[in-house]
């Protein structure tokens, strides 16, 4: 039996932008992962390390996502509804985007796991110097 060509999984991005100049958003980090909870830890992980450096309303935002609201944006992926959560300190706007995906399976990042024929690449000779 062959492995299936598509897997299900999620599709994470976080973006700052400008609130104030309009330029379009800047991509900060994205990662691909098997779950929504995996999607939403990579989140939560990410508003921890800020927590300290926001300013009360931003804070209080956060910390209720983190607090409550998370649950129910784990229950929305995995019911296949993409979910955004942002916060904005002074003139920028974080915003996490989570989006439930099917990844084409072409070869996996893991070297135990790439296909034949990437054993038969030789690394290119040292040149002398």
């Amino acid at each position: 039996m062959t492995a299936p060509i598509v897997s299900p999984g999620y599709w994470c991005e976080c973006r700052t932008r400008n609130t104030t100049t309009g330029d379009a958003p800047l991509l900060i980090a994205s990662i691909d992962v098997e779950t929504a909870t995996q999607a939403v830890r990579w989140i939560r992980i990410a508003l921890r390390a800020l927590i300290p450096t926001l300013d009360a309303e931003a804070f209080d935002t956060a910390w209720d996502w983190l607090s409550l609201e998370y649950r129910s944006t784990v229950q929305a992926l995995t019911a296949g509804e993409p979910r955004t959560f942002t916060i904005t300190q002074a003139q920028t706007a974080i915003q996490w985007t989570v989006r439930p995906v099917h990844f084409l399976k072409l070869a996996t990042r893991q070297g135990i796991n790439l296909p034949p024929c990437a054993e038969q690449y030789n690394q290119p000779p040292q040149q002398p110097e």
